[in-house]
């Protein structure tokens, strides 16, 4: 982390990053995040950001102290875990939710501890290009991979959003800029060749493989509904996260 001065009035803590520093070109572990003030209640109560949908952009601009981190290249992973200490040095842990019990269709609330969220383990060992290995089992190829930045991803949603076909190439877009050699060979067009032949199940299972291995939070809790079900729960990051602010 670079040693720069931060002015002394601000509050702030050191929040380790899930990503381990992976998506970035400095390997950044952890960031200085500033605790929530008075002053921030401006941002998430601000009629212009909340309809534009940028109020938690702007509130990890103001809230992230390291001056040689890019804000626009962080991962949603490790956007999450500076939400979820934002919120529980603000606010405590506790998380009021809102679901839907099948059985009876009746909504009904609960309240999760959000202190008990765990980081995944992280397990795949980079090669000396910071790649990640795979076997792809149907083709019979060795593979090298690196996941997507945010940025990249923003650039996906583009090309989903402006295709001037039905079908946008999203799922060989993606794996095109995942996959950085094949069996040793690293030319971009024999990469693309690559993967437009390559069979369904390499496509899926590859996937599958770097989402259940991807560094990150476990954000699914177990739920009992009223009716007596156990069920799954997933977080939301959006200004609602954040509504203990609404109604004082």
């Amino acid at each position: 982390m670079e040693n720069y001065n931060i002015d002394p009035t601000i509050s702030y803590d050191v929040v380790e990053l899930p990503s381990k520093g992976i998506f970035y070109a400095n390997n950044k572990k952890s960031l200085r995040v500033a605790y929530l003030t008075a002053s921030d209640e401006n941002i998430l109560v601000a009629p212009n950001l909340l309809q534009s949908d940028t109020v938690i952009e702007e509130l990890l601009k103001r809230k992230i102290l390291d001056k040689d981190f890019n804000i626009d290249e962080l991962v949603d992973e490790d956007r999450q875990a500076i939400l979820i200490f934002l919120r529980n040095t603000a606010f405590g842990s506790e998380y009021e939710m809102e679901m839907v019990d099948a059985k009876t269709n009746l909504p009904f609330k609960f309240t999760l501890d959000l202190s008990i969220l765990k980081v995944k383990d992280f397990n795949l060992k980079p090669d000396e290009n910071g790649e990640y290995s795979y076997f792809m089992k149907s083709s019979k190829k060795n593979v090298t991979f690196k996941y997507l930045n945010n940025v990249q991803e923003k650039d996906l949603i583009k090309i989903r959003d402006n295709s001037p076909t039905a079908v946008a190439p999203v799922t060989t877009k993606r794996l095109e800029m995942m996959i950085k050699s094949v069996d040793g060979m690293r030319d971009q067009m024999g990469i693309y060749q690559f993967i437009q032949n390559l069979p369904i199940k390499d496509s899926q299972e590859f996937r599958k493989f770097s989402n259940e291995n991807k560094p990150g939070i476990d954000l699914s809790v177990d739920v009992k509904t009223p009716s007596g079900d156990t069920v799954k729960a997933y977080i939301d990051f959006g200004v609602e996260f954040f509504r203990p602010f609404y109604g004082i």
